[in-house]
């Protein structure tokens, strides 16, 4: 089954504008991402293995294409197991 990566993008961004809205705060980009808070705020300052992100004046957001973005390069470095 090969869907293509515009479909899943696309389904991707729905599903987390659905739930969360265009920009997501550190706690939403979390849970979406499967990772603790604290995980996520260490990569980000470190600059490391976090999607991109805007510094507003009331914290950190992170837009929703940049997180679905993120979970689609991550996904890219999976080990691939065949059935």
């Amino acid at each position: 089954m090969n869907i293509s990566s515009e479909i899943i993008f696309t389904s991707m961004i729905q599903a987390l504008i659905s739930k969360y809205g265009v920009m997501l705060t550190s706690k939403d980009c979390a849970e979406a991402l499967g990772i603790s808070t604290r995980t996520l705020d260490e990569r980000r300052k470190a600059a490391i293995d976090c999607p991109e992100f805007i510094e507003a004046k009331k914290g950190i957001i992170f837009p929703v294409q940049n997180v679905v973005y993120y979970q689609i390069e991550k996904s890219k470095q999976c080990i691939k197991v065949n059935y």
